[in-house]
């Protein structure tokens, strides 16, 4: 049975108020580059430059959630790991210095941090009791689990779900390394590829024993 509504309106207000201090934290730095293109450009002190920076850190520290999402019970949320919230913070300093070296015609610089910035925000795979919610930057599907027939690892990108009609369905923010937290989230309706593999390698071992030990007893007959 679903949660109550009021449970999934409460997840999803505690979700919503996580992922704008997030976007907050990393606004910050990213406004305070834009500070610094301004100051260079009207030479404004030395000491007002850089002067914001402990201003800068502390306000990303105290904006940053200091508990994951709560997510309602049987509900469990794939995102991108957190890490690359700094990924956006490097980007964005990299094309920092070429912005300031040629404001005018680099300008268009600043807008890749933005867009990774809300690829991070956006891509997700959410395991529900009725079946996967995916999301990506331009779109979002519902597959219930009626029609999931189990997943495939593809050699580059995110895990796919096989579906019942024999196409497929890329899972966002799954790759290898949270296929295991998929597979225990789905309460046993993806099948567990990992026991699976290891009970064939026991079964292979175990008929390589017996043939081995059938071998030995030929020879001492």
């Amino acid at each position: 049975m679903p949660p109550p509504a009021s449970s999934h309106i409460a997840t999803a207000r505690s979700d919503t108020g996580g992922r704008r201090r997030r976007i907050a934290a990393v606004a910050v730095p990213v406004l305070y580059l834009v500070f610094l293109a301004v100051a260079f450009a009207l030479d404004w002190p030395q000491w007002l430059r850089w002067g914001v920076i402990p201003l800068v850190g502390v306000l990303s520290w105290l904006l940053w959630p200091r508990s994951p999402h709560g997510v309602e019970p049987g509900v469990r949320v794939i995102r991108v790991p957190q890490l690359a919230y700094i990924g956006v913070l490097v980007l964005t300093l990299c094309v920092f210095f070429a912005f300031v070296g040629w404001p005018a015609g680099l300008w268009w610089l600043l807008l890749l941090p933005v867009a990774v910035l809300l690829w991070v925000e956006r891509t997700r795979t959410t395991v529900t009791p009725d079946g996967l919610e995916l999301r990506s930057v331009f779109s979002s599907r519902s597959v219930e689990w009626s029609r999931v027939a189990g997943v495939r690892l593809p050699k580059r990108g995110f895990v796919r779900a096989r579906l019942t009609d024999e196409s497929e369905v890329t899972l966002p923010a799954v790759g290898y390394d949270r296929l295991r937290e998929l597979i225990a989230a789905s309460g046993g309706r993806i099948p567990d590829v990992f026991a699976q593999a290891e009970e064939a390698i026991r079964e292979a071992s175990a008929a390589e024993r017996a043939g081995d030990g059938a071998g030995e007893s030929a020879q001492d007959v």
